[in-house]
C-alpha cells in the first residue's frame, strides 16, 4: 500500500510538471483515483497561474518603450531629458546619480542616448537611461523601488588584436590614421620613427601608402579603447619607400626602431626638434620681418603655438641656457663630432636645464614662446659643425646604433615574426594584400 502512494505522488508531480508546460494528460492515467483528480485540478490551477503571470509580465512590457535621443549643440544632458519628455524632478535626480560615476559635461554633441520611460495611460515616466561614456565602457541610470535613480559605469569585455592598417593618405595621413582605427600613439610614433627623415609638412601629400601594425584592444563596436606596441611602420613618399621593425636588442632599456637590414632608423642629429609644427621660414637670404632689409638667415624657423615642447636634437651636454640677446630665451647643446645645435625664442625652459647638464635626444629642453626679436611663437632652431652654421633641413649625418652580432640574428628573428604577422593580416583583407611584402630598404629613400 506505501508502494502504492509513492508511486501515485511521483504520477501527480509528473502531471503537475507536464500540464504547466501546455501539455494535455488523460486523467486515466492515474485510474481515476481521488488522488489523480486532485493531481489534476492542481496541475490546472498551476497553468492558469502562470498564464496570468505571463499576461502581467506581457502587459508591463507594453508599457515599457525605448528611446533613442542625440545630444544637440549646446544642449546638456537635464535639458536632453525634459526635451524627451521626462519631468524636471526627474531628469535632475538621473543628473545627480550619473555625476557621481560620470561628468556630463564631457558628452559631445551628436551623442546617442538611450532613454526608457513606463507608460500609464497618456503619461510615461522616465525609468532609466543609458550611452557610452568612452569606448570600451556605458553608463546606465535605473530608477529605483524608492523612486530615485541609481547610476553606475558598465566596462565592456575587450578583444585583443594584431590590427594593420595599409591606406594611402587622404587629407592628411594624422586624420586618415584615426580614422582606420589607430590612435594619437600610434601616429607620434610613427613621426619619431621618420623624424629623420620626411618633413610631414613638406613630404607627404594625399595619395602616399602608409602602414602600421600594433596590437590594438577594441570593444564590442569595434572602436579602439586602447592599443599596446606599435611593431611596425611604413612610409612611401616623395621621399622614396621606407620602412622600421620595432626591436628591443639585449641590454637596451627600450625598443627602437629599425630597417630591415638592423641599422637604426635613428640618426645622429634630428632634422626636426618639435613635433607638428610648420617650417615658416628656411635657411638662407631672406628680408627680416621686424628689422626690413635682408639677411642671412642662419636657422631654420617652425611655427607653432606658444607652449609646444621642444626637443634636444642630439644626446649631448648644455652649454648655454638663458636670455640670449634678440634670441629671447636661448639654449644651445654641444653634440659629438663637432657639432652644436641652437634654440631660441622660448617662452620657457623645461625644468633643471641649465649649462653642464646632460640631454639625451628627444628630451624636452624648452617650449615655444615669442621671446627676443620675434614676431609670433616659433622655434628658431641653428645646427653649426666647427663653428659653422649649416641648413638643418638638408643634414647629413650617420645612422644611430646598428646591430651586429647575435643582437642581429635575434632581430632577424622578429622580423619574419612581424612580417608574417603583416602577411596574415593582409589575407584576411584582400584589399590591401597586394600591398603587403617584406620590405627591403636598402638604399630606398636613403638621405
Amino acid at each position: 500500500m506505501k508502494a502504492r502512494k509513492e508511486w501515485a505522488a511521483a504520477g501527480v508531480m509528473a502531471a503537475a510538471s507536464l500540464v504547466g508546460l501546455g501539455l494535455a494528460w488523460n486523467a486515466g492515467l492515474f485510474g481515476g483515483t481521488a488522488d489523480a483528480q486532485a493531481a489534476e485540478t492542481a496541475a490546472v490551477r498551476e497553468a492558469a497561474a502562470r498564464r496570468a503571470e505571463q499576461l502581467a509580465f506581457t502587459e508591463v512590457y507594453l508599457q515599457h518603450e525605448a528611446r533613442e535621443v542625440r545630444v544637440g549643440s549646446g544642449e546638456t544632458l537635464a535639458g536632453l531629458l525634459t526635451r524627451a519628455g521626462a519631468s524636471s524632478a526627474d531628469a535632475s535626480a538621473a543628473l545627480a546619480s550619473i555625476a557621481d560615476v560620470y561628468n556630463p559635461r564631457r558628452l559631445r554633441p551628436g551623442q546617442p542616448i538611450s532613454l526608457y520611460f513606463q507608460r500609464e495611460g497618456a503619461t510615461a515616466e522616465l525609468a532609466g537611461l543609458a550611452f557610452r561614456s568612452e569606448p570600451g565602457a556605458s553608463v546606465t541610470a535605473n530608477r529605483t523601488t524608492n523612486g530615485g535613480f541609481e547610476a553606475r559605469e558598465v566596462l565592456m569585455p575587450l578583444t585583443f588584436e594584431i590590427a594593420r592598417i595599409a591606406a594611402p593618405v587622404e587629407t592628411s595621413l594624422y586624420s586618415s590614421a584615426l580614422n582606420l582605427g589607430a590612435t594619437d600613439r600610434e601616429v607620434a610614433a610613427l613621426a619619431d620613427a621618420f623624424a629623420y627623415d620626411v618633413d610631414f609638412q613638406r613630404d607627404v601629400r594625399p595619395g602616399d601608402e602608409f602602414e602600421l601594425v600594433f596590437e590594438r584592444f577594441y570593444d564590442d563596436e569595434g572602436n579602439t579603447v586602447r592599443t599596446g606596441d606599435l611593431l611596425f611602420v611604413s612610409l612611401e613618399s616623395r621621399r622614396g619607400a621606407r620602412a622600421f621593425y620595432q626591436f628591443m636588442a639585449p641590454g637596451d632599456a627600450r625598443p627602437d626602431w629599425y630597417d630591415s637590414d638592423g641599422k637604426s632608423a635613428r640618426r645622429f642629429l634630428m632634422k626636426t626638434p618639435i613635433n607638428g609644427a610648420r617650417l615658416s621660414s628656411g635657411f638662407g637670404m631672406r628680408r627680416h620681418p621686424i628689422l626690413g632689409y635682408s639677411r642671412m638667415h642662419r636657422g631654420t624657423d617652425f611655427a607653432a603655438p606658444t607652449g609646444t615642447p621642444i626637443l634636444a636634437a642630439g644626446d649631448g651636454t648644455v652649454v648655454r641656457a638663458g636670455p640670449f640677446s634678440s634670441y629671447g630665451n636661448y639654449v644651445r647643446i654641444r653634440h659629438a663630432n663637432g657639432y652644436e645645435t641652437a634654440y631660441a625664442h622660448m617662452s620657457r625652459f623645461a625644468r633643471g636645464m641649465r649649462a653642464g647638464v646632460r640631454v639625451r635626444q628627444g628630451q624636452v629642453i624648452g617650449y615655444v614662446g615669442t621671446t627676443g626679436r620675434s614676431t609670433g611663437p616659433h622655434l628658431h632652431y641653428e645646427v653649426s659643425l666647427r663653428g659653422r652654421q649649416v641648413n638643418p633641413m638638408s643634414l647629413r649625418v650617420a645612422n644611430g646604433r646598428n646591430l651586429t652580432g647575435r643582437a642581429l640574428e635575434l632581430f632577424m628573428i622578429e622580423r619574419e615574426r612581424i612580417d608574417t604577422l603583416r602577411q596574415v593580416r593582409a589575407r584576411e583583407n584582400p584589399s590591401q594584400e597586394a600591398v603587403v611584402q617584406p620590405i627591403n630598404t636598402r638604399g630606398a629613400g636613403a638621405p
